[in-house]
């Protein structure tokens, strides 16, 4: 029977699986298919005996067929709410009343780009800021106040407002009425200016349910504007020819006398004007500095080439001297023949003599054109330094009069000033009264407001449209939100169907507001006032052992006996799919019902995230981790409860690396094997099974499982997932799934007296 079963075990992990975890898994099954037969003999024989049918669900669905499924179980959710929000949307764009939104535009061209302009406005602004500025007079109250005049729109219906005393965001006074105060809230809202990027177009629009009354008012604003913009520009214009005019007489007096004043001062120091930007005083400095500089380079220049030690052969004037160069060449030719000679005829013979003879003779005629050359040089070089120190001295002679020209240039910049300014100013006169004549403005119209033959808005069918199209996308929301709700396991018949397990527990949930005073049984030691002091809020067994959900452990412990009560299971195993879903408490809860029974062992197996020692307030350095790394001993890791009689604690000091290492050795089998022969009840809490494979492994050391899911919290996937993973690891039989914290509106928990 045992070979049987151990070649099932081994071809049921041949195949990989599939699925968070699966690398863990396989070491896990590598792991117990090298154990031992002996060793596992007797609780895989137990196992045998309460082993169930697995249950195997088919593959979940492509995401296609997964939508299908949704929206094909929630459509009349869907087609009900996008059938609301179409019907709203189209009784109300129905209810809408037609509006009519005329719209004009303006041309407003910066201060100074008209053919006669002082360019007096706007002085500093960009065009970009000036447009801007003016498009929002637009806007004003006295504009606005003055169209509605002209067009009497106070007493237009679509104008008058319910609202009595002062309205907000209009200043009143004395000269206006409250009709119009009240039209006027009502123009400003309607009003709409808008600015054309990259343009000068200012566009205007307002807002009416009378065709005719939209374009009126837009065409008489922008009458309006244009008109005050010529009031305020002619007047500026007339109010700046008169001071002008006032101050051109003192200037042109002024320029007479300067102008006087600057020809008296030249013809007294004998300057005459060439051309207004220059005289014959300043051309004769300019020249002389002008001769003086080009000397000093000159004889700078000579100088370079005269330094003491310098080699003549340098010297770009014997480099470059033809005659030079020829001599030098025949010298070369020469020597080579020389050298020939003495080769083939050697030293002593007549053709080397005559060789030799002109070799010396070309290097004297070069010796003597190179003296030639450096006497020329320094020659040159003498006339330069007596032309430098003449045209110095000129220099310092006339720099003697630079105050007399000084006087003069000072004198003609204020008589140039003084005539631009005059100039300037008559140019401004003369401008000013071409514009005042012809009242130029830089506000133009460029299209007229037009009364439209359709509404603007509503756009009844683009509003039907788009509401049809947010109908449709929320409906479907809607059905993907509401499954999403729905995907939840929230009661123990869901639990049962999704798992294929006939044994369901249900503990309620636990409400915070309980202020139940413990009754402690006789197996514990501790009284009524000190249970809080020295147990955690996971261990409500303690503390309210009369409520609905102590009731629901005892009724779990009564159901574990009862499910095989020849043989009742003494290792078991406490985990979930997930973590959060109550695993830890109900492991600590059990334990204290199941010492009534007998001594029982609690193990903190979980080596991610210990909380049993917590729990019972246990203040210890030494854990679990430490027995199955082999530096602590059983008894040091045994920890016997103070609260309650023939309860034993083993917590987990700290998180441990090499968790699920630890949880798969030898060690741990040892541990569960004199665990044992020690005790009556083992409680062993893990990790959560589907994001760590610690809890797989230990199913196989087992009597039981106990699979712990949490009430609208704890996915329909992910319970079944977690059956199917215990299922492939040939893990001890599952003894019940508890549905945690259910909800007390599902008839959970509200029996009391």
């Amino acid at each position: 029977m045992f070979s049987a079963h151990h070649q099932a075990y081994d071809t049921q992990f041949s195949h990989p699986v599939k699925g968070p975890n699966s690398n863990n898994i396989m070491q896990i099954s590598q792991f117990h298919t090298a154990v031992e037969p002996g060793e596992a003999l007797p609780g895989r024989q137990r196992k045998m005996r309460r082993r169930k049918a697995p249950v195997f669900r088919r593959p979940p669905p492509s995401d296609w067929l997964r939508t299908l499924e949704v929206l094909s179980k929630q459509w009349r959710w869907s087609a009900l709410f996008a059938i609301s929000v179409i019907a709203v949307v189209t009784a109300v764009t129905f209810a809408m009343k037609p509006v009519y939104e005329s719209e004009g535009r303006l041309q407003i061209d910066p201060p100074g780009s008209e053919v006669f302009s002082l360019d007096a406005s706007g002085v500093g602004l960009i065009d970009s800021e000036y447009i801007a500025t003016e498009a929002q007079k637009l806007q004003f109250d006295d504009l606005a106040l003055a169209t509605i005049r002209a067009l009497n729109l106070e007493k237009n219906p679509e104008f008058k407002s319910k609202v009595r005393g002062p309205v907000a965001g209009v200043h009143s006074s004395n000269e206006e009425s409250p009709s119009e105060i009240a039209a006027l809230r009502i123009f400003k809202s309607r009003l709409s200016v808008r600015r054309e990027p990259s343009s000068r177009l200012v566009g205007v629009s307002f807002a009416a349910n009378d065709p005719g009354l939209s374009a009126n008012v837009v065409n008489e604003l922008m009458k309006l504007m244009v008109e005050r913009s010529n009031d305020s520009r002619g007047q500026a214009i007339s109010e700046s020819a008169m001071w002008l005019s006032r101050q051109l007489d003192d200037i042109k007096e002024r320029m007479e006398k300067s102008s006087h004043e600057l020809t008296s001062y030249g013809e007294k120091m004998g300057i005459a004007d060439v051309d207004p930007n220059s005289n014959t005083y300043a051309e004769k400095m300019g020249d002389l500095n002008k001769q003086l500089v080009m000397a000093q380079a000159d004889r700078i220049q000579l100088e370079s080439f005269l330094r003491p030690g310098a080699d003549p052969d340098s010297l770009p004037q014997v480099r470059d001297n033809p005659v030079v160069q020829a001599l030098t060449q025949k010298l070369s030719d020469a020597e080579s023949h020389l050298a020939q000679s003495r080769v083939i005829y050697g030293p002593n013979h007549l053709e080397d003599r005559k060789l030799q003879t002109q070799v010396v003779e070309l290097r004297n005629q070069i010796e003597e054109q190179r003296t030639a050359i450096v006497s020329e040089l320094k020659a040159n070089y003498r006339a330069a330094r007596a032309r430098e120190n003449l045209l110095s001295g000129e220099v310092k002679g006339a720099t003697s009069d630079l105050s007399t020209l000084a006087q003069y240039n000072t004198l003609k910049r204020q008589a140039q000033a003084d005539r631009e300014l005059y100039n300037s100013l008559y140019a401004k006169t003369k401008e000013a009264g071409i514009s005042a004549a012809s009242k130029p403005s830089n506000v133009h119209i460029v299209s007229q407001a037009r009364a439209l033959d359709r509404p603007t808005r509503p756009n009844r069918m683009l509003n039907i449209l788009a509401g049809s199209f947010i109908g449709v996308i929320s409906g479907v929301a809607l059905a993907f939100v509401k499954a999403r709700l729905q995907d939840r396991i929230h009661t123990a018949d869901e639990l049962r169907d999704w798992t294929g397990l006939s044994s369901v527990t249900v503990v309620p949930e636990i409400s915070s507001s309980r202020k139940e005073i413990p009754l402690l049984g006789k197996n514990l030691k501790l009284e009524r006032n000190s249970v809080e002091e020295f147990s955690g809020p996971d261990c409500f067994l303690l503390q309210r052992p009369n409520s609905p959900e102590a009731e629901a452990v005892q009724a779990l412990r009564t159901m574990l006996f009862s499910s095989c009560a020849e043989d009742p299971p003494k290792v078991i195993l406490i985990t979930s799919p997930l973590p959060g879903e109550g695993k830890t408490t109900l492991a600590n809860n059990l334990a204290v019902a199941l010492t009534k029974h007998g001594k029982t062992c609690l193990v903190d197996a979980d080596l991610r995230m210990p909380s049993v020692g917590d729990s019972f307030k246990l203040a210890t350095r030494i854990g679990l981790e430490h027995y199955l790394q082999g530096t602590a001993t059983l008894e040091q890791v045994m920890a016997p409860s103070s609260q309650v009689r023939n309860l034993t604690v083993i917590p987990a000091a700290a998180p441990a690396e090499q968790a699920n290492y630890l949880l798969t050795g030898i060690p741990i089998r040892t541990l569960i094997g004199r665990l044992r022969e020690r005790f009556d009840f083992v409680v062993i809490d893990t990790p959560p099974i589907l994001p760590y494979a610690d809890g797989l492994g230990l199913s196989t050391l087992v009597d039981g499982v106990v699979l712990v899911g949490r009430a609208g919290q704890t996915p329909r996937g992910a319970i079944t997932r977690s059956v199917e993973l215990l299922d492939v690891m040939k893990s001890a039989p599952i003894l019940t799934v508890v549905l945690n914290a259910a909800d007390s509106h599902h008839g959970y928990g509200s029996y009391s007296y």
